[in-house]
């Protein structure tokens, strides 16, 4: 055996030709098995709990012995003989190579691979965390047991049955818990011999709440430090004894023991319904943006994701102000409910709501804070500063694909495709492992406008085809697709997907005028600009009174030096409509610009760049290209 160590090969080859190789491939998947099943017997059968730690230390005696054993010996159709040398071997005619057959060592170790399988798929695809903790239809089973007075004064003895009957009382209301009553409680402790409320450890809470079939349990201790009275609660598993959450609150007065408990009771169960909510979503999304302590707040959190996701911006600002009116401290409904006012164009208010979350900046933990942060740059700050701090999150976390999208955005916004690409595609990447889409529909539309400026519309395609996967017959999808297709000349693909784009929007109730301005924007996009003129045109020339389409007129002819003074005219109705608009005031200005009117135009443009949303890579072009006018003057 030394000799054959010298050589690692040699010895790989030594090994598998004494077939120890398969031994311990048997043995694992035999140890596993035995170790899985003295886990499911333990509870059923009443074993003590060092009993899986006892199998396992016998399992790895017998892998040392298994192992030395089939090195020395070997099963042959003679019987147990001693393994000969390899060099006793070498003077052997080997056996002329035939067709291998079937051996029961075969049948054995393909029935132990299926028995491993069934084993260990539960515990690699079920995603659900909380199941440990559930009972068979669905919901949470909950023991609470008296609390232990550590106060030293007797007085408080009648507050530990008390408090335990409160919190039961309390978390009956809720339809997501079931809570083991107080009399049967009582019952099941006075039966145990070895148990009362002064000796009650976790182990033996454990063992009471087994007998009563939860599988969670709330361990609780008055304690007093000078004249403050502090009532702790563990929330715990009662098969691992692992803690799931740890409160304490303090009680002012003795008349404000019903309050306390109140309270105690409050965030348990919102704690507990939280979990289950953002378990059931299954989205790591939702589930790490729980900084709030009640489940309504968080239910309404979640509808208004969900609509977001739809692009249906103003049913998910309904929603997400519904949260913070149940919580006015829910700082993550904040942030989303600035970022859907901006996505629906309401600059103001999504800097109004940007500075009520970021006033909260000091109460929230690093993390928090760094959210708001993000959230402050995004608005007042540059892309190169909004990279900075979603690099110091992603340290922290780095499978938060939120913040790999906005650090995306924000070299998106520099222009920077590769880098921009390169982070949407890691979002995407997360999402995949975790068997989920990517909820935020805009990375979609920009992670394909990067390709196509990239050139790569191979690519471009394949990301709209898995954007419609997740919002079928997104129009701005479909859009993005038409212009893809019209940049490569491919025109028959093209009136394909704007027949489809037309059919999408009289599906909606789009008007005809509306339908054609989209048209103009998917030729203005593919750099076809005497169609989209055409179309534009023929938007106004069917709703002439709407300054939307005054807009996208002028837009047109100015920005492509067509007519400059004509869109100056038809942009400046606009303003008298809607006068703080950020691209309409852009647009005026650089209109102005292009006739000339330096000083007036750097005024319109400094204007616009105030009532901008987030950092505008155009309009912020816009305004360097006026102030270098002025200084050449």
């Amino acid at each position: 055996m030394a000799d054959q160590s010298k050589n690692p090969f040699q010895f790989w080859q030594e090994l598998k030709r004494r077939k120890v190789i398969r031994v311990i491939i048997g043995y694992l998947a035999t140890a596993y098995i035995i170790l899985e099943l003295t886990s499911i017997i333990a509870e059923p059968f009443g074993l003590p709990g060092w009993s899986i730690n006892f199998v396992f230390i016998l399992l790895c005696v017998g892998f040392i012995v298994v192992v030395l054993l089939s090195w020395i010996l070997d099963f042959t159709p003679e019987g147990i003989k001693k393994t000969e040398p390899q060099k006793a071997m070498k003077g052997k005619i080997p056996p002329e190579h035939s067709r291998r057959k079937l051996k029961a060592s075969d049948l054995i170790i393909g029935a132990l691979f299926v028995a491993v399988c069934i084993l260990v798929y539960p515990k690699i695809f079920n995603k659900d965390k909380l199941k440990d903790i559930r009972d068979d239809e669905g919901r949470i089973s909950v023991a609470v047991m008296p609390f232990e007075n550590l106060t030293g004064d007797t007085l408080y003895n009648v507050w530990q049955g008390g408090f335990q009957n409160l919190l039961i009382s309390n978390l009956s209301n809720s339809g997501e818990l079931q809570v083991r009553q107080y009399q049967t409680m009582s019952v099941v402790l006075s039966q145990k011999k070895n148990m009362n409320q002064v000796s009650l450890t976790p182990s033996l809470a454990r063992e009471l709440a087994i007998n009563l079939e939860s599988r969670t349990f709330i361990l609780g201790k008055i304690l007093k430090a000078g004249n403050t009275v502090r009532v702790n609660a563990q929330l715990v598993n009662a098969e691992t004894e692992e803690v799931y959450k740890t409160y304490q609150v303090e009680v002012p007065t003795e008349d404000d023991v019903f309050a306390t408990a109140d309270s105690l009771s409050g965030m348990i169960r919102n704690y507990l319904e939280i979990r289950k909510l953002a378990e059931a979503y299954d989205s790591p999304e939702i589930t790490e943006a729980a900084y709030t302590n009640s489940a309504e707040a968080f239910q309404y959190y979640i509808h208004a994701w969900d609509a977001f996701g739809k692009m249906n911006l103003q049913t998910a600002i309904e929603w997400m102000s519904k949260a913070i009116e149940i919580d006015s401290d829910f700082v993550d409904a904040y942030i989303f409910l600035s970022f859907t006012y901006t996505a629906s164009g309401q600059s103001k208010l999504a800097k109004i709501w940007c500075k009520r979350a970021y006033s909260k900046r000091d109460e929230l933990p690093v993390r928090g804070k760094l959210f708001l942060d993000h959230l402050y740059a995004y608005y007042y700050k540059t892309p190169r500063e909004e990279i900075n701090i979603c690099e110091q999150i992603l340290e922290i976390d780095e499978m938060n694909s939120t913040y790999w999208f906005f650090l995306g955005d924000a070299y998106h916004k520099l222009n920077q495709y590769n880098k921009a690409a390169l982070y949407w595609e890691k979002a995407l990447d997360i999402h995949k492992k975790w068997g989920t889409s990517f909820g935020i529909p805009h990375l979609y539309y920009r992670l394909g406008d990067s390709y196509h400026q990239l050139g790569d519309h191979k690519r471009e395609e394949e990301v709209y085809a898995l954007g419609l996967s997740v919002m079928p017959d997104d129009p701005n999808i479909i859009s993005l697709q038409a212009i893809c297709a019209l940049s490569q000349g491919d025109t028959d693909k093209a009136n394909k997907t704007l027949n489809k784009y037309k059919s999408i929007g009289a599906a909606r109730n789009w008007s005809e005028s509306r339908i054609l301005a989209g048209l103009g924007h998917i030729y203005m996009g593919a750099n076809l600009i005497d169609e989209a003129e055409n179309y534009y045109r023929q938007a106004l020339a069917l709703d002439p009174g709407n300054v939307l389409r005054m807009h996208d007129l002028a837009w047109a002819l100015i920005d492509n030096d067509i007519d400059i003074d004509k869109g100056v005219e038809l942009v400046e109705k606009v303003v008298e409509v809607i006068p703080d608009d950020s691209n309409i005031i852009d647009t005026w200005g650089w209109g102005l610009h292009k006739q000339g009117k330096y000083e007036e135009a750097l005024k319109t443009l400094k204007q616009s760049w105030e009532l901008r949303g987030p950092y505008s890579p155009v309009i912020y072009q816009h305004l360097q290209e006026a102030e270098k006018a002025i200084a050449s003057l």
